[in-house]
């Protein structure tokens, strides 16, 4: 299980995720998932957590057996906190 304290360590993850991506030769996944993470410079942090969520979903639908297992698993937990944050900021409103 991939649990995730704060945002420093989601661009953490998707700053590693995109390094792993690109050494095994996904190059345009791994550009993806690079914009993504630079999205939490300078921007809101739902448009932050929004970008991640829409590249992690990309990635699992297209990485075609490039990562583990287990990585598609941390995948996976990532974009279920990424939801459950969602889910919080519409109640919350």
């Amino acid at each position: 299980m991939k649990r995730l304290k704060d945002n420093a360590e989601l661009y953490e993850y998707l700053r590693l995720l995109s390094t792993k991506l690109e050494e095994r030769g996904a190059k345009e996944l791994a550009e993806s998932v690079a914009h993504a993470s630079r999205t939490s410079a300078g921007n809101m942090i739902t448009e932050f957590l929004g970008e991640s969520r829409i590249v992690l979903v990309r990635v699992m639908k297209e990485e075609r057996g490039v990562l583990t297992a287990q990585e598609r698993d941390e995948m996976r937990d990532v974009l279920g906190q990424l939801d459950q944050v969602f889910e919080r900021h519409k109640f919350s409103r």
